[in-house]
């Protein structure tokens, strides 16, 4: 709410400033009619019927614009909805408070004006008006250069220029908090903690997380992993099979596992109990405490898996060898992810399918690698590692549960391509996840943190160009007759053209010259801290790319707006425009 809350206090601002336009002609308006006996309660009536019906010529696009971009950003940020989020949670209190807000905002920007002329008499008020002599600017022969009466003119309106430059400088400094916060937020951290391959391919029934999976399932076959590997976009191709297998663990094996689920896990209770909300693991564990048989998940598996594995599962006993785990003599036994030896430790040994193997270490197993799930009886499991050709000897035939691929990332494009056909085609017994899935994911989120804070900063933004706008159509179209008299004492066109676009380069600088060092200042000491401590993915990226749109923008705006004004102003003759009473 509390950049809404600078929108208000912005939008109170540009109407305070456009009805200060007139100041002049109210303040001679309201003295006439404070000498035809005008009370300051009718004076304060005539101001409410003002703001009231300025308010309800607003009310109305109001409502349409803001009800537009409710349709256009609610649905992105609500998901998963039947009926559109943006009529489903609409209601009338926001309007009601939209409309009080206005009201508000523009009562105050009449009424406060006003307040001191209810202290004056009609002459005072009237001498407010009376302009003040001219210091300076001029030359010992009474002439002035073009670049000296432009400044000299740059005086005028210096409440209203100081105002248009606070507001510009909130947009900007809002919008390069949120153009910070966007470029900061890293895809490649993303991607590689979601996925450390760039593409899953599972077998069918395993394609979510409450599947289970089917081991007599043949959805990717050895052809398809030819295949795959064989594509000029791929790198890399990683296969993992596993299989359930029934066990009895040795007395020493059960009194370990025991003791390990009975120490404590808090004060209030034990590792066993804290598994409590998972009746199938507690019944796998009561097994296996009573007879030591259990069911076990052998898993056969080569290169971005057994990386993964010895990256992100730290070893509880023993330690991992290459050149040994690759002879076939050896398994790596995974137990719970907790600190402390829950399984097999290394220097003790396993059977499978009738042949030995020595375990080569014991590790806290993460097996968030797997796709889909297990068997209930294998709830409480122990995973035993092994290469993949030891695999295929101990189980031959068992096909693959799911294959990692990465590519040549130039090439995703064609890759993906063939992926959508392989996948339609009649390979419908697997399940693909992209690499594009989860960059679309990662693209959704980010713009989802700052679409609503970045529609805020548009609204903000706008608010200030218009201000700055009226301040210079305010300041040209203020000065008809002047620049009549400047073109009585022979003033070309050309020079009058020149001057008013002086004048627009010195507001631009006057911009610049604020806007620039503050804003990068703030990108370069504030921001910092602040990324950091806004996402894990978030690493800090300096870019103030909105100022120099908005500086390019003001810049224009500054240039053109006088010169089109002054198009319209001189028009006629020099002695009609001298005729014409502001």
């Amino acid at each position: 709410y509390a950049p809404a809350l600078l929108v208000l206090v912005c939008g109170f601002l540009m109407i305070f400033a456009i009805v200060q336009v007139t100041a002049e002609q109210d303040r001679a308006y309201f003295a006439g009619l404070k000498a035809l006996g005008l009370s300051p309660r009718q004076r304060r009536r005539y101001l409410l019927e003002k703001g009231v019906s300025v308010t309800a010529l607003g009310l109305v696009p109001g409502f349409l614009i803001g009800f537009g971009l409710n349709l256009a950003i609610t649905s992105r940020v609500v998901v998963g909805m039947e009926q559109n989020p943006a009529l489903y949670f609409l209601g009338w209190p926001p309007f009601a408070l939209a409309a009080v807000c206005d009201l508000g905002t523009t009562l105050l920007a009449y009424l406060l004006p006003t307040l001191r002329l209810a202290r004056l008499t009609p002459a005072q008020t009237l001498r407010l008006n009376e302009s003040r002599p001219a210091h300076g600017g001029g030359t010992k022969n009474g002439m002035v250069t073009l670049p000296r009466l432009a400044l000299r003119t740059l005086g005028r309106g210096k409440g209203r220029m100081a105002l248009s430059v606070v507001i510009l400088l909130a947009a900007v400094l809002l919008l390069t908090d949120i153009r910070l916060q966007y470029v900061s937020l890293q895809e490649d951290l993303y991607l590689e903690a979601l996925s450390p391959w760039d593409y899953s391919i599972a077998d069918a029934s395993a394609a979510t997380t409450y599947q289970r999976y089917n081991e007599h399932n043949q959805g990717i076959t050895q052809e398809m992993v030819e295949e795959l590997s064989a594509r000029p976009e791929v790198t890399s191709v990683s296969a993992l099979k596993t299989r359930e297998v029934s066990l009895t663990a040795d007395e020493t094996l059960r009194a370990r596992v025991v003791d390990y689920y009975n120490q404590p896990y808090d004060e209030t209770m034990t590792l066993k109990e804290s598994q409590a909300a998972f009746p199938d693991w507690m019944a796998g564990l009561d097994r296996f405490s009573e007879t030591g048989a259990y069911t076990a998940i052998v898993v056969g598996l080569d290169g971005a898996y057994l990386d993964y594995v010895l990256e992100n599962c730290p070893f509880t006993s023993g330690s991992f060898d290459q050149a040994a785990f690759a002879s076939g003599e050896y398994v790596i036994a995974g137990g719970a992810y907790h600190e402390g030896v829950s399984c097999l430790a290394a220097g003790e040994t396993l059977e499978l399918e009738g042949q030995s193997f020595t375990v080569m270490g014991s590790l806290m197993h993460d097996n968030a690698y797997l796709e889909g799930a297990n068997s209930p009886e294998a709830s409480f499991t122990f995973y035993y590692l092994v290469p993949l050709p030891v695999f295929e000897e101990l189980f031959p035939g068992q096909g693959y549960r799911q294959l990692a691929v990465d590519i040549d990332h130039s090439q995703q494009s064609s890759f993906e391509a063939f992926l959508s056909q392989y996948e339609q085609g009649l390979n419908r017994g697997i399940s693909v996840t992209m690499r594009s899935d989860y960059q679309q994911n990662f693209e959704n989120s980010r713009l989802n943190m700052v679409l609503i804070l970045g529609m805020v900063g548009a609204v903000l933004l706008l608010i200030a160009l218009l201000n700055f706008v009226n301040l210079l159509v305010t300041k040209t179209v203020s000065r008809r007759r002047e620049f009549a008299v400047y073109q009585s004492l022979g003033m070309t066109l050309g020079q009058l053209q020149r001057l008013v676009l002086l004048e627009g380069a010195f507001s631009a600088l006057i911009l610049a010259v604020v806007l620039v060092p503050v804003t990068i200042a703030f990108a370069a000491l504030v921001m910092p801290g602040y990324i950091a401590n806004l996402s894990w993915v978030s690493v800090y990226t300096f870019d103030v790319t909105p100022l120099w749109i908005i500086l390019s923008v003001a810049v224009a705006l500054a240039l053109l707006t006088p010169l089109i004004c002054l198009r319209f102003l001189t028009k006629g003759t020099i002695q009609q425009r001298l005729g014409v009473t502001e």
